[in-house]
């Protein structure tokens, strides 16, 4: 039993105070510990866990993850009492892979076999204190500052202080702590869970209708649109399409319908409804496409419907006509094409230059989703997945030049969309190396390795079904909105040019790339010493590629502004990235192999316990000659190595880097000194 009082803090000024407080009610607080923490909440598509009573938390921290079950409910002045249930995590795994436990009985018997979907997610930033009285730790105080990622961004973060009950504290030395917050300090008892003010605060359960279930809620309690939203709904509703249906249901909801009523009438599913109910009230007709509504501009001024259920025009004015008899069908849209380059020129700024790499890499990503989807040419997913990864590392090179309140929901999408690609082309890759291997043996001993192919197909089809369910699903969905609407905006995200201090901001390409491509060559020969020593962990070489990605990448994107010398760097990068990339592989399969026969699955159960092996497993000879044959490939990764490296590191290398630098100084263009 979880018991913990809960209050919120109005201010900043407040909670350093708190923060800085050495006693509580005559307690003795401790020395204050800060940690970052991700809260996501989890549940089935159909609210499995939340309409039993529960709800699920998965908390990332730095070196594991912590699974937790609370019930909901039981607050009363700001103190909460909640059955909860905990288990430790070594990393992210499916409740079916989660050991023995009774909380994974519990979510497992609450899903049903139903996969786990986020809800909402929201991070942290805590200080927890030490509550000690009379030589006992009482309780733990903690102050947080929380911040709700919703499907248009991050809010605004707000303050929050709890008192969590220890085993050594009693429900008398929890009031006293209550008594001293509410009466001395003045602080409001706070009565929903974060759970319940993120839902409430992403529109999936509005604050006035928390305590309703979820097929009796209502927009809220008066109308939702206005008279010339209305009239515009209406006109889309009569099109075909996607947009109609949306459409449908927002004037469903507008008429006081439910969201399941809304769903049935519009062909929507409920959480479809939900969600764009969340983004209406949050961009309003923006989540429409710009080019649908300019097709339907009359609308803007409609003030009533006529008889016909379309809106009136303005008396006198040129659309006061009978509107035509059948409007336009709606047309989908658009492909984004793709350009043959991305067209970074010097004379850009970073934040133009941005958007170039964005909308390049976008294009090239939409341009391979249906490939994806169809699951027939593995090459297609690989392709979508660079072109996630290139706009991640875009977000990250010109991070310095772009407003990160407009970028961290972008970062945020790449990030899940990278690594759900990711988890299919990782096994594709491991699939495609063992199966050189496999090839290359004797027909009769090619079935040595049927245990773990078997394996790995079955992780491989669980992974393609998360990934082609997050490509149906809402996330994604906002992802790809969020970065069309951002490479579609002229300036977005641009800092402004005087810094709030009074400072000029560096920000054009000939200003600011010879620092920044210097930046990245010195991350990369940074670890020349490191890598020479005799005891080089592996984990350096994996550091290294990341640190050659980024220089590899930013030579990329800027290749066009830095002319054809770049070209023969950008070469001599990939293959220092290739090498690394195969040693990498190599890592990850010892790994894996190692796994597969001391335990008979891909990754060891949470804590690494034993457990019984299934038969045909125990003994798998030809897995372990595999072993051996990947870990001789790990050496020989390694051991030659230092040949590729002297192409990075060498005179050659940073003679080309110093003449692209001083071509793309020579060719700035000269600019007259202000007047006096």
């Amino acid at each position: 039993m979880e018991i913990e009082a809960k209050f919120a803090v109005p201010d900043k000024k407040t909670l350093a105070r708190l923060g800085a407080a050495g006693e509580l009610a005559g307690c003795a607080l401790g020395a204050p510990t800060l940690v970052e923490m991700c809260d996501t909440y989890l549940d089935t598509a159909s609210r499995a866990i939340l309409g039993a009573g529960y709800v699920l938390r998965h908390r990332q921290r730095e070196h594991d993850v912590v699974m937790t079950l609370k019930s909901t409910g039981g607050a009363r002045g700001g103190v909460h009492r909640r059955e909860e249930l905990e288990i430790t995590l070594p990393r992210d795994v499916a409740p079916a892979d989660w050991p023995a436990d009774p909380l994974r009985d519990r979510v497992l018997a609450l899903c049903a076999g139903a996969p786990l979907e986020p809800l909402v997610e929201l991070t942290q930033r805590r200080r927890f204190r030490a509550v000690t009285r009379d030589g006992r730790e009482i309780a733990e105080l903690a102050l947080d500052e929380v911040t709700v990622a919703t499907a248009v961004g991050e809010l605004p973060p707000y303050r929050e202080l709890e008192v969590e009950l220890r085993a050594d504290g009693t429900e008398a030395d929890l009031e006293l702590l209550v008594s001293a917050l509410r009466d001395d300090l003045a602080l409001k008892p706070e009565p929903l869970s974060k759970f319940e003010r993120a839902m409430a605060a992403a529109g999936l359960v509005p604050a006035s209708d928390a305590a309703l279930p979820d097929d009796t809620q209502r927009a809220d309690d008066g109308a939702l649109l206005d008279d010339s939203q209305r009239g515009v709904l209406r006109r889309v509703a009569r099109r075909k399409g996607v947009y109609a249906h949306r459409a449908k249901a927002l004037l469903a909801l507008d008429a006081g319908e439910t969201q399941v009523n809304a769903g049935a009438s519009s062909g929507l599913a409920e959480r479809t409804v939900r969600y764009w109910l969340m983004q209406f009230r949050a961009r309003a007709l923006a989540i429409f496409p710009s080019r649908l509504l300019a097709q339907v501009p009359e609308a803007h001024q409609a003030t009533a419907p006529t008889a016909s259920g379309m809106p009136a025009a303005p008396a006198g004015s040129p659309q006061a006509a009978p509107a035509p008899a059948a409007p336009a069908p709606e047309q989908p849209a658009p492909p984004m094409r793709a350009p043959r380059r991305p067209g970074v020129k010097r004379t850009d700024t970073m934040a133009e230059a941005a958007a170039k790499t964005l909308r390049f890499h976008f294009a090239r990503m939409l341009a391979h989703e249906s490939g994806t989807r169809a699951g027939t040419d593995p090459e297609e997913l690989h392709d979508m997945r660079v072109a996630t990864r290139r706009m991640r590392a875009a977000l990250h090179i010109f991070a310095d030049h772009l407003d990160p309140v407009v970028t961290r929901p972008l970062v945020r999408g790449l990030r899940r969309t990278g690594r759900t690609l990711g988890a299919v082309r990782d096994l594709d890759v491991f699939h495609d190396k063992m199966q050189v291997y496999r090839d290359a043996l004797p027909d009769e001993r090619r079935d040595e390795l049927d245990p773990l192919l078997t394996a790995l197909t079955a992780r491989r089809e669980a992974a393609r079904e998360r990934l082609l369910a997050y490509l149906d699903g809402p996330q994604y969905a906002r992802f790809v909105d969020d970065m069309r609407q951002f490479v579609d905006t002229p300036g977005a995200g641009a800092l402004p040019a005087i810094t709030a201090g009074g400072e000029a901001r560096p920000s054009s390409v000939a200003d600011v790339l010879p620092a920044a491509l210097y930046t990245r060559l010195a991350a990369v020969w940074a670890y020349d010493a490191p890598l020479a020593a005799a005891d080089a962990p592996l984990v350096l070489y994996h550091r290294l590629r990341i640190a050659g990605k980024f220089l590899r990448y930013t030579l990329e994107f800027f290749e066009e502004a830095l002319g054809s010398g770049a070209k023969p760097m950008i070469e001599t990068t990939k293959q220092l990235q290739d090498h690394l990339g195969d040693l990498q592989d190599a890592v990850v399969a010892c790994t894996v192999l190692r796994n597969f026969l001391t335990f008979g699955a891909w990754e060891p159960p949470a804590g690494r316990k034993a457990r019984a092996l299934p038969p045909g497993i125990v003994m798998a000879p030809g897995v372990a000659t595999y072993l051996a044959a990947r870990q001789s490939e790990l050496t020989r990764l390694v051991t030659s190595f230092p040949q590729t490296w002297r192409t990075v590191r060498g005179a050659e290398f940073a003679a080309q880097a110093a003449a692209v630098v001083a071509r793309l100084t020579a060719a700035r263009p000269a600019r007259r000194a202000p007047s006096a």
